[in-house]
């Protein structure tokens, strides 16, 4: 029986990168089953028309299956917009322009570059590109929908962070270093947008926060195979609290919390969705 969701954010507008699969996909759908307006990006004409059955979901599973009415002004919309294209975050404010008339509510980073980072084989083009991924898009993407003044007040900022921040890897090097600075962002736009700054008065009451990501099964961590697959679970399960795979929806449902009104006074914060597998405090 499909979950009966309360429809709190109707009206809202969510910007997801890497929407089309995997985490970013369950909290497009978290989202738009909530009422929320979604505007998905993605790298290919594969990745739009996982947009569309995305949308052909919500209203089966959400709307048809409980015999609710979808609002009428809900839509969800695919953009390609490539994290390494110099014109990711232009793309996307364009297209927020056009679809929902220049303005949001909540930004989701999702999409990342897993290159790892292996020390002492990397090259300065694999550096700078998981620089580019990981630190640099989101950056300019927060920027340019602050310069187009696109945020609402009381929005959300959420930026996908990794257990891997705080349990490094030697292997992990380049990843590990731009979900921690992910982190950081999060600290000062928080700072920046809470409400004391008057440059920012346009979008006050927005909050901040990064999601700590532990191991869960997506199609990226089953498509490495078998032996990859059981050596993670070697890895992290001794550490978890709840010892299994957390699942893309366990996830969104995190992000989803921090995306309502009941999470207004949470902000600048690392919220860990990994079943223990990192405690914050």
């Amino acid at each position: 029986m499909p979950r009966s969701r309360e429809l709190d954010l109707v009206g809202k507008v969510a910007v997801i990168s890497g929407s089309s699969r995997g985490i970013g996909r369950a909290v497009a759908f978290n989202l738009a089953s909530r009422g929320c307006s979604i505007l998905g990006t993605c790298v290919s004409d594969k990745g739009l028309a996982a947009m569309e059955s995305l949308d052909a979901q919500v209203t089966s599973d959400v709307y048809e299956a409980t015999s609710r009415s979808r609002p009428a002004d809900q839509t969800i919309t695919g953009v390609v917009a490539d994290i390494f294209s110099p014109d990711c975050a232009t793309t996307i404010a364009d297209a927020v322009d056009k679809h929902h008339g220049g303005k949001l509510d909540i930004f989701i980073n999702s999409a990342c570059d897993p290159m790892p980072g292996t020390i002492g084989s990397m090259s300065p083009d694999e550096i700078s590109h998981s620089l580019l991924g990981n630190i640099q898009t989101p950056v300019l993407i927060v920027e340019t929908l602050v310069r187009r003044r696109s945020f609402r007040p009381n929005s959300r900022i959420i930026y996908l962070s990794s257990i891997r921040a705080r349990q490094p890897w030697d292997g992990q090097l380049m990843y590990a270093a731009g979900k921690s600075a992910g982190e950081s962002l999060c600290r000062t736009w928080a700072q920046a947008f809470g409400g004391k700054n008057p440059a920012y008065e346009f979008m006050k009451g927005t909050t901040a926060n990064s999601v700590s990501v532990g191991l869960t099964e997506t199609d990226a961590v089953v498509d490495c195979g078998p032996e990859a697959v059981k050596t993670f679970q070697d890895e992290f399960f001794p550490g978890q609290s709840i010892p299994k795979f957390g699942q893309p929806e366990d996830v969104a449902d995190v992000i989803g919390l921090l995306c309502g009104e009941d999470a207004r006074w949470i902000t600048g914060c690392v919220v860990s969705a990994s079943g223990g597998g990192i405690k914050i405090c």
